[in-house]
């Protein structure tokens, strides 16, 4: 069996996998493996101790404002195509979150993602003249093409994994922020916004679709390449500050 150009040993295909409990371990410490832990990237430990500049911060927010915007719209494709109406539901509230701030009570996150440029920088002119360079790129390509071409529950997969470490990372930016440099409280929520409960609840959405969907060692094994490939595009993405 071969996906993403990977093959997998997997004599019997419709064998039973791990319970998702022990599936989940195995998922935790892959992404822990130091090239897809964003959590320790140095970029991160950068902002921590006050050593990256504003310019490269903000430059680091503007290219995941650039793929982040277009890629939280496919959230509809996937609403599309889900026969689960539970799912369904909590993919729309995530769809209002981003861009209404719905369940946060606050706005869209573009919205808020603008006011923090705007401090840090970038005007609206810079904002939309921007592309996005190779790293962010090569990510995008990546989650759209998942989030349109493959099963729905392998797009919710990438989605919910991609979130998962959100809280942890964009909590060490904002402790970071408010350590080291002038912003305001405003400004800060574009960070705040992503280290909360409200990303917590749509990374838990991963472990519901695994429980559901990816029961067998053929899906798991797909699954698994599938978020460990993300995780490292995620991880190679935050390279862009370097640019700045």
């Amino acid at each position: 069996m071969i996906f993403g150009g990977m093959a997998f040993d997997v004599p019997n295909p419709g064998a039973p996998g791990l319970s998702t409990a022990e599936f989940m371990k195995e998922i935790d410490a892959g992404i822990a493996e130091p090239h897809r832990d964003r959590t320790n990237h140095p970029f991160v430990r950068a902002v921590l101790e006050g050593k990256a500049t504003p310019r490269q911060i903000g430059g680091w927010l503007l290219q995941f404002r650039l793929w982040a915007d277009p890629l939280n719209k496919n959230i509809g494709i996937l609403y599309a195509n889900v026969p689960d109406s539970d799912l369904r539901a909590a993919l729309l509230e995530n769809l209002l979150e981003e861009e209404k701030g719905m369940t946060s009570g606050l706005e869209g996150h573009v919205a808020l993602i603008n006011a923090a440029l705007d401090e840090l920088g970038f005007s609206k002119k810079d904002r939309e003249t921007a592309e996005m360079l190779p790293e962010s790129w090569t990510f995008y390509h990546w989650v759209d093409s998942v989030m349109k071409t493959r099963p729905f529950f392998e797009g919710m997969l990438v989605l919910a994994m991609s979130e998962k470490i959100n809280p942890v990372v964009f909590s060490r930016l904002a402790k970071g922020l408010r350590t080291h440099y002038k912003v305001s409280e405003r400004a800060l929520r574009a960070f705040d916004v992503h280290a909360g409960e409200v990303e917590e609840e749509h990374a838990r959405l991963g472990e519901v679709v695994l429980d559901r969907y990816v029961t067998t060692r053929y899906w798991q094994e797909q699954v698994k390449f599938l978020i460990f490939h993300n995780a490292e595009l995620y991880y190679r993405f935050f390279n862009v500050w370097t640019a700045y």
